[in-house]
């Protein structure tokens, strides 16, 4: 991953839309999963995203969730509140062509609108909340909730929940 002033160089590591290369904001603010830390979280989930419906909760411009599309996942919804890197996700999803099994929810990820537009079960959920909501007593214990909230639309058995925190 290449880093520059006009923002981070972000691709796609595997599958269908293997290298590549995701945009990124200017001055991101973002903080992007390196190349190594997503594949050995997609290794750890080999057999769970294939022909899976995935969750992704602070989706940012569709890291996670896009890998997932790009792996084989039936259905990827991403939940994005900053309208700027919202809009910049909707782009990325439009690069790959993926519309069809991408659904970007201008949302705020704690609130039960995630909730209500997955189908259910789900099959993995990604949570990477912003470093300042963990330090915030009240943000984590409203994201602590919605995990658990979320916990619940996940398939037992098959199911796998992965939270970088």
């Amino acid at each position: 991953m290449l880093f520059r002033s006009l923002g981070v160089m972000l691709r796609i590591l595997a599958g269908q839309f293997r290298s590549r290369r995701l945009k990124t904001p200017r001055n991101n603010k973002t903080r992007p999963w390196i190349g190594r830390s997503k594949e050995n979280v997609f290794n750890h989930l080999r057999g769970h995203i294939e022909g899976g419906v995935v969750l992704d909760l602070f989706a940012g411009v569709g890291t996670m969730g896009l890998e997932a599309v790009s792996r084989g996942a039936k259905l990827v919804v991403f939940i994005e509140q900053d309208r700027r890197i919202f809009m910049i996700l909707e782009e990325n999803i439009a690069m790959m062509d993926c519309k069809d099994r991408a659904i970007a929810v201008h949302s705020d990820a704690l609130s039960t609108v995630p909730l209500l537009r997955v189908p259910r079960p789900v099959d993995v959920v990604f949570v990477d909340p912003p470093y300042a909501m963990m330090r915030d007593e009240t943000m984590r214990a409203r994201l602590l909730d919605q995990i658990m909230q979320v916990a619940q639309l996940l398939e037992i058995g098959r199911a796998s929940c992965r939270e970088r925190v």
